[in-house]
Formats: C-alpha cells, sequence, structure tokens
C-alpha cells in the first residue's frame, strides 16, 4: 500500500491533519489503534486557559509571547499560530460542529459537570457558556437531571448558578423508559441514555415534565443527552419545551466527545481520506534520514508505504510513549525523548504540583521534524499530546496543541 502521507493515530491532532490534508487532494491514511481519547472530551477546544502561575488567561495569543520556547506555539511562532486559529472553525463548520467563541482572541468560560467554570476557546454552542462567570445572562434557572442519571452531577451545577447570583432551581424528571436503566447502573450511561432521546415519545414525555416543572425559569439546562451522532434532538427538545434549552457535558463517555469524534471522522472520509481501523504500529523502516515504511499488527510482513509520516500517538494514556525505571521510549520509531532522567524526578508529592512527567515528550525541530539520534527525520513529523514542551493539564492547552500543531505540519506538508 502506498500513500502520500499516513498519519499514526486517531485523536483530534490525527483527525484533523488528515483532513486538512484531505481537502487539498492529499492521498491521506489515518493508521487507527483503537479508541480515540476524544470520547472523554466535554464539547470544548482549549487553546491557553492558564499562564504558569495558574492565572487565568484572557487572550491566549497575547499571551504565547509568554511561553516558554519549549512549547509547541513557540516553535511553530505566534503568527503561525494565529493563522491556524483561523483555518479550525472552518473545518469545524465543515463538520457539521458549530461553536461558540471568539475565533480571534478572547477565551470565555464554560460550565464543566461537576459546576466550575473553565477558561477555554470555542464551545458547542447548546452548551452552557458564559463571557464572566459572575455576571451571567439569566437570572432564573431551572436544572433539571433525569432520575437515576449519576453521571451529571446536578446539585453541583445548581449550586455554581446560585453562587454566580441566578436564582436555580433543581428538579429530577422520571422518565418510563429510561428508568428502566436504573435496574443496572453500569448501562446508564449518557451513550445509552441518548439513544433513547432519540425517540421522539421520550422526547415528548421529558418536554412535558420539564414544562410543568420548571416555573418561571429563564432557561433549562438539561444533562448532555442529545445530539448523538450530530442529530437534531437537541433542537427538538428546545422547540418541545418552547423554551430557552442548554446543556452541561456529563461525566465520560461523553455525548460532545462522542459526536466530535463523529463529526470529524465523517468529514474525512468525505474529502477522500481512509481509514486503517486496528492498526497496531508496530515498527517503522528508516533509510538514511527518511522513513520509508511502517508495518502493522494486522498486515503482517507487508510495507506500508508513503511520502510522509506523522505520528500522533498520543501521550503515556494512548501507549504513544511507555516508560519503565531506566528512562522514557517512543516504541514505533525509538525516537528521542525529552524527559528527567531518574524516575524519581518524575512526580511530586503534592497531587496538584505541577507534575513534570506532563511535559515529556517526543523532540521535534521547530517545524515538528521528530528527532532520531540526534538528527530531524525529514519526512516523519510529531502532533499532538506526544510532543514535550508544555503541561497540558496546568496550561489547559491540550486540545488547542492537538488542533494547531496538527495544521501547522499539514500546511508544511
Amino acid at each position: 500500500m502506498k500513500y502520500d502521507v499516513i498519519v499514526i493515530g486517531g485523536g483530534l491532532s490525527a483527525i484533523m491533519c488528515g483532513i486538512a490534508l484531505a481537502t487539498t487532494g492529499k492521498n491521506v491514511a489515518l493508521m487507527v489503534k483503537g479508541q480515540s481519547k476524544l470520547s472523554l472530551n466535554s464539547g470544548s477546544i482549549d487553546l491557553l486557559g492558564y499562564d504558569y502561575d495558574g492565572n487565568v488567561v484572557e487572550n491566549p495569543l497575547e499571551a504565547i509571547e509568554t511561553l516558554k520556547p519549549s512549547h509547541p506555539y513557540s516553535k511553530m511562532g505566534a503568527a503561525n499560530v494565529m493563522h491556524n486559529v483561523a483555518m479550525a472553525p472552518v473545518i469545524f463548520s465543515g463538520a457539521n460542529l458549530n461553536f461558540y467563541g471568539d475565533t480571534s482572541h478572547k477565551n470565555h468560560y464554560r460550565m464543566t459537570p461537576l459546576g466550575l467554570w473553565r477558561p477555554t476557546w470555542l464551545t458547542l454552542d447548546d452548551y452552557v457558556t458564559a463571557d464572566n462567570p459572575a455576571s451571567l445572562p439569566w437570572d432564573r434557572i431551572a436544572v433539571v437531571n433525569i432520575n437515576g442519571f449519576l453521571d451529571f452531577p446536578a446539585s453541583f451545577v445548581n449550586e455554581a448558578f446560585k453562587q454566580a447570583g441566578a436564582e436555580s432551581n433543581l428538579c429530577e424528571i422520571k422518565l418510563g423508559t429510561v428508568d428502566k436503566l436504573t435496574k443496572s447502573p453500569s448501562v446508564m450511561r449518557s451513550t445509552a441514555v441518548a439513544k433513547l432521546m432519540q425517540n421522539d415519545g421520550v422526547l415528548n414525555e421529558l418536554a412535558r415534565k420539564v414544562r410543568s416543572s420548571m416555573g418561571d425559569a429563564q432557561v433549562v439546562v438539561l444533562p448532555a443527552v442529545f445530539g448523538l451522532d450530530g442529530d437534531d434532538t437537541a433542537q427538538k427538545i428546545r422547540q418541545h419545551i418552547k423554551a430557552p434549552v442548554k446543556l452541561v457535558s456529563t461525566l465520560p463517555p461523553s455525548i460532545a466527545g462522542t459526536r466530535l469524534l463523529s463529526n470529524l471522522r465523517k468529514l474525512f472520509v468525505q474529502n477522500g481520506g481512509t481509514f486503517l481501523l486496528g492498526s497496531m504500529v508496530k515498527n517503522g523502516k528508516i533509510a538514511g534520514n527518511r522513513v520509508v515504511s511502517v508495518e502493522a499488527k494486522n498486515f503482517p510482513d507487508q510495507d506500508i508505504l508513503a511520502d510522509h509520516f506523522v505520528l500522533a500517538t498520543g501521550s503515556f494514556m494512548n501507549g504513544g510513549l511507555t516508560s519503565n525505571s531506566s528512562g522514557v521510549r517512543e516504541p514505533i520509531f525509538d525516537l528521542d525523548i525529552d524527559y528527567i532522567e531518574g524516575s524519581g524526578n518524575w512526580s511530586r508529592e503534592r497531587l496538584f504540583d505541577a507534575q513534570p512527567y506532563m511535559e515529556f515528550g517526543v523532540k521535534t525541530d521547530n517545524e515538528f521534524h521528530a528527532i532520531k539520534d540526534g538528527r530531524p527525520l525529514e519526512n516523519l513529523y510529531a502532533i499532538g499530546s506526544i510532543l514535550s514542551g508544555h503541561n497540558s493539564l496546568k496550561l489547559a492547552d491540550d486540545t488547542g496543541v492537538a488542533v494547531m500543531t496538527a495544521l501547522q505540519v499539514a500546511r508544511q506538508i
């Protein structure tokens, strides 16, 4: 098999890179090992939420100038970040993903499943957001949960609205069809409830009971169990209730993440991209300063060829990096890794301190060519969370780094 570009991975960075390349006519294949962590996403794309001291960043593009030289944004430069910031919403729109947010420079806040306000760049437009959590657009709010649905901590969300100065009331609705799921808590998950919500009878019952319990609320806040596979149930429930409706993402697995993954995959295929599913890449063949081919477990004894290769296999969680007491390793190409010698130095005793291992990753040059034995490989790039130089948890930049580096490498190819 021969392609123009092979992207190894199936997460946000891999798919965004694949789409950007496929739309230019490149013959692109995504080699996907298994499930993507994108299904855990809560419906937002972060760019840069906090600075190194933990302060909220209001203008991410301005704050890029303050980042360390090792940060992926610093490597590509502010001008390229700005270009990619404008390009990303175009791709999302093509995937029928409509977001709220300032596409130039300003963060807003979105409500998390635990009732916390988190700074972010883009949020799916059905979801609860605020430009300033201390000044909400509503004075009277009805927070509604479905009886037995534990993946939506509605009391936390309700309390957050109260602390923001709103009159917020919590009510729980019992639905006959959904109630059957409560007999087995392991299946009372967001995806199972969302499938039931595709039934007009269930939607009508929910709408009727919400109308009777919402009082004089200006907005109804529901758990995000609508819009599975990008369908229009969120719009339908709004029409049935005859009142503004906003959603808050549930605990994983989330409908928002499932929807993002599904819609982006569809767009990739529509543009001519190829998925090689279940493709666990075992190794790559390097000749001189170039990768010639890769070999996958489900394609034994067959070299998969390409002109360019993009490594988007993620960090430790996804197996893109592995570790033992002797060090950290990238298992496919055995690339050079940025990490601290001595496993005792990889973490801090206090849980909420910045953990050093979060910044470990593959070494690259400023064009994201992966480095092996001290030399950049001219046709192998690394993107997303496998990159070193930033703590995605502390900086709230994980999805931003995924998208920005994906689009940057696609442009270079």
